[in-house]
């Protein structure tokens, strides 16, 4: 009985020291991870490529993609090749979800990086953030509650819509327009930004008013609802809409002869929205997250021939610049990361990252109690038939006041 007790401790002694091997030479293994090997490194995201904001997610994805695909041709990043799975969402947030999943289940990818949509990205929160504790990043999208307080694994660049409508009703008080509308899509994710149109307007002066207008998310006519808002005389119009909805609207204006200054904010700006819209947009204000896209700066001009060789049926548009410079700050990043780049090490040096100038937007900081890394976005005049200035003032959300830019002039020309 001895002799089978001492050999089954043998045995039992043996598979120890076979298990604490295994245990010693594990986190060797997985310092790297999911999504990284010697050779790759794996990202994902989703956006609409299909249905009524398809417009959006075309440029999108050729800015993330001209990124890396450049990176790549200049050897990658630590000796690793990007790899970017992406996913249709249609701006549906169920199809986001699912998106979600295979990627990080399927796909096995480190990180999800500047996904679109900002109800489609919220509905994967509970499942990305809590339960898969993926990082996301820099998304194209945003909302207040995202950043306060802070929420573990997810990281923004994009000022929020929210503070962005605000300067939008300083910049329209400042010229001097007292009875505003403002159009938006009767979803919450853009009546949140639609409200604070107002109070922007009244931080100038209090003898303003600004009446919501909600219409149905991808409304096809506008006709009637355009001769209802003529009738109420505004002095401007804001449209908190998604980009073919202010084409549309905007061309029942012009044929109604409605003829009162326009603003929008960040996400519509794009070149695709003026070529569209033609005269009928001409001189539309809007505030924008980049510099020109015509601008000198060698970071715009990288964009530029990045665009061109890796996609040249894209012409080079703010949405696309906007995420190249966002891909470009995660791709900084990962390049300051000493050791191992796996999801904890990525998330750190996300934290770490200061005062990054892409030299596209403006300088970004992130921190362990600041997730959200912007403050600023460039107020912008665009014109489809003359010149237009980007005018030398950029609005500091923060404050959601406009501060004088050193007197520095840009320019960019917008052709039909």
């Amino acid at each position: 009985m001895r002799i089978i007790d001492t050999a089954r401790r043998a045995v039992m002694l043996g598979a120890a020291v076979v298990i604490g091997a295994t245990v010693v030479s594990s986190p060797v293994i997985a310092q790297q991870g999911p999504g990284v090997t010697d050779k790759e490194i794996k990202l994902g995201t989703w956006m609409p490529l299909t249905g009524p904001i398809a417009a959006y997610g075309v440029p999108q994805r050729a800015g993330i993609e001209a990124y890396l695909k450049m990176m790549n041709d200049r050897g990658g990043l630590k000796g690793r090749k990007f790899e970017l799975v992406v996913e249709d969402n249609a701006f549906n947030p169920q199809r986001t979800l699912s998106a979600a999943r295979k990627l990080i289940t399927r796909d096995e990818v480190l990180a999800l990086v500047v996904p679109n949509g900002t109800s489609q990205s919220a509905a994967t929160f509970d499942y990305v953030l809590g339960e898969a504790k993926v990082p996301l990043l820099n998304p194209y999208a945003g909302a207040a509650d995202w950043f306060t307080p802070p929420k573990a694994n997810l990281y923004g660049a994009l000022v929020l819509y929210e503070n962005q409508a605000k300067a939008l009703g300083r910049w329209i008080a400042k010229e001097g327009q007292k009875n505003v509308v403002v159009v938006h899509s009767a979803l919450a994710a853009f009546e949140n930004v639609a409200v604070n149109v107002l109070p922007g307007m009244r931080s100038v002066r209090q003898d303003v008013k600004s009446e919501l207008f909600p219409t149905k998310f991808d409304t096809q006519d506008y006709g009637p609802i355009a001769l209802e808002i003529a009738r109420k005389k505004p002095d401007a119009i804001v449209y908190i809409l998604a980009q073919p909805e202010i084409i549309r609207i905007a061309k029942e204006f012009a044929a109604q002869g409605v003829k009162v200054p326009q603003y929008t904010y960040s996400p519509s700006v794009a070149n695709s929205m003026l070529e569209l819209g033609g005269t009928a947009l001409e001189g539309i204000r809007s505030v924008s997250y980049t510099v020109p896209v015509t601008s000198d700066a060698p970071a715009v001009k990288e964009y530029r021939d990045a665009l061109a060789k890796y996609f040249p049926s894209e012409k080079p548009d703010y949405v696309s610049l906007t995420s190249f410079a966002l891909t470009k700050m995660i791709v900084e990043a990962m390049n300051r990361i000493n050791g191992p780049i796996n999801r904890d090490s990525l998330t750190r040096a996300m934290d770490n990252l200061k005062n990054y100038d892409t030299g596209i937007i403006p300088s970004v900081s992130y921190g362990t109690d600041r997730h959200l890394g912007a403050t600023v976005v460039r107020q912008t005049d665009c014109n489809l038939l003359s010149r237009a200035r980007a005018l030398t003032t950029f609005a500091r959300m923060s404050e959601a006041r406009a501060v004088q830019m050193n007197g520095l002039g840009l320019r960019l020309w917008f052709s039909t």
